[in-house]
């Protein structure tokens, strides 16, 4: 797979400094002569490029910055057709008359970028198809679970022939379409489009050169079986990094993938019986689902079988369609109650406040009262603190009786970014009390800063998910996974197998 950063300039440096030192894991690069800086020559930073390049002039119609007016448009791609570049980018509605007469065909990729996905999506690709460069790029802009469909169901159109004869480009941009950025380039033209950096993005749902490898790089084709974490603000979710880790360590032509979930009616068409999927229908059959915030209690209602401690927590974590049945487990419980036993804290018989009221929560309970524990549960809501515990047989309390607690349990997002949270802030555990996080994130959490300032040893929510992550993939899988190359996918080398 040909792995394409998009060149996004940084302020006040030179582009042609910056555009020699790609990404790791790019293998192309994308200029968009539309992005740079006024006065910065797109012939110069061609030159200093040491990848093959494609070269892209987006115009506003489009989300670029470029050009509307033809003749403009024709003197560049003049221009363009007799530079180094590899690939040029001819937009199908603005420049189709270019193709051939300026543009050699064999260099060039045609485009349509779309606000929304248009009804007559597949029609229109067509058309661009029917001009006939190297190559069709299709990108509409996704927003649900059926743009996803969508557009998952145009890629899947091109996987016909060998990967080399393959034609379309075809994923969708926003936060919604991450899925098929990493599902397009496996059927159907092995190109991938990503950012130059974290920070860098050309577009909305952009990843990163080595996390598009790190997510897609054991396979070559369509995957045997889809798998996804659902929920909402999924962008850092390291799921898809954990699961696609022990993928390759073991061989299994899986994707796992993220996908954004609006609305409780678009799990309908996700949590169905084996071969009854959203998925399934399209071919590429879905093998099981990591739920995250806020769709675990939906999730739990949805499955027509619940483990019993899933049952008892009212909330679902893993989803696993079967023929006939959906079965549904919570493995955040295992996740919470490993890292309570690496701590070393014996919680039978101790208080430990919990914060929060969502399923996280409800099932961070469940694992304490499996440990014969004595949960307390707090929440800026305290009605909503008082219908949690009122529903398991807890505590409710407030923060501050956190003076009573051994250790916390932070289910909650507050402080998942470093940002202060005076609900966090108001906690008052003794020095050498454990603080667990459920979130996690690039930066040091605001709990985190909480435990070296105070004294409390800290636990990462990068462990919780990686022990529920051990329990989620063995009941997904049917097999044990590798612990380690799990763990250091998530950036938790020293976690022993």
């Amino acid at each position: 797979m040909e792995i394409v950063a998009s060149f996004v300039p940084r302020s006040g440096s030179d582009p042609r400094e910056d555009v020699a030192a790609p990404p790791e894991g790019a293998t192309m690069v994308e200029i968009r002569a539309d992005l740079l800086t006024e006065g910065a020559d797109w012939r110069q930073v061609l030159a200093a490029c040491p990848l093959p390049a494609v070269l892209t002039l987006r115009s506003e119609a489009e989300g670029g910055r470029g050009p509307l007016d033809p003749l403009a448009r024709e003197a560049f791609f003049r221009a363009a057709a007799t530079s180094g570049a590899a690939l040029v980018d001819l937009e199908g509605a603005r420049d189709a008359a270019l193709l051939g007469r300026v543009v050699p065909p064999e260099r060039a990729i045609v485009s349509g970028h779309y606000p929304g996905v248009p009804e007559d999506l597949e029609q229109r690709t067509a058309a661009l198809a029917a001009l006939g460069s190297r190559f069709v790029k299709v990108v509409p802009a996704a927003e649900s679970l059926a743009d996803v469909a969508a557009v998952f169901r145009l890629a899947l159109g091109f996987e016909r022939g060998p990967a080399a004869a393959r034609r379309g480009i075809v994923f969708a941009s926003g936060e919604a379409g991450r899925a098929t950025r990493l599902l397009g380039p496996l059927v159907g033209a092995p190109l991938a489009f990503a950012a130059w950096g974290e920070d860098r993005s050309a577009a909305p749902g952009q990843y990163p050169p080595a996390e598009l490898a790190a997510l897609t790089g054991h396979l070559s084709g369509r995957p045997r079986r889809l798998f996804a974490v659902v929920g909402r603000g999924l962008a850092t979710s390291l799921s898809p990094r954990l699961h696609a880790a022990a993928y390759r360590a073991m061989g299994l032509p899986n994707l796992f993938v993220p996908l954004e979930v609006a609305s409780a009616e678009e799990l309908e068409g996700l949590f169905r019986p084996a071969g009854e999927g959203v998925f399934d229908q399209l071919g590429v059959p879905a093998g099981g689902f990591a739920v995250t915030m806020p769709w675990k209690g939906e999730a739990a209602r949805r499955c027509t079988l619940l483990a019993p401690r899933a049952q008892r927590a009212g909330a679902a974590n893993t989803v696993l369609p079967r023929p006939a049945k959906v079965l549904g487990d919570c493995t955040d419980i295992d996740g919470v109650l490993r890292v309570f036993l690496e701590s070393g804290v014996e919680l039978a018989s101790q208080r430990v406040l919990v914060i929060g009221s969502g399923g996280a929560a409800r099932a961070a309970v469940v694992a304490l009262q499996l440990a014969a524990a004595l949960p307390l549960v707090a929440a800026r809501d305290a009605a909503k603190a008082e219908a949690v515990a009122r529903a398991l047989g807890a505590e409710a309390v407030p923060v501050e009786a956190s003076s009573q607690a051994v250790a916390v349990v932070n289910a909650t997002p507050a402080g998942a970014g470093g940002e202060p949270s005076p609900l966090l802030e108001a906690l008052r555990l003794p020095a050498g009390a454990v603080a667990v996080d459920l979130v996690y994130g690039a930066q040091p959490t605001f709990l985190a800063h909480l435990a070296r300032e105070r004294g409390w040893r800290y636990a990462d929510g990068r462990e919780v998910l990686l022990y529920q992550g051990v329990s989620q993939f063995a009941a997904m899988c049917g097999v044990a996974p590798p612990l380690r190359a799990m763990a250091a996918a998530v950036g938790l080398e020293e976690v022993a197998g």
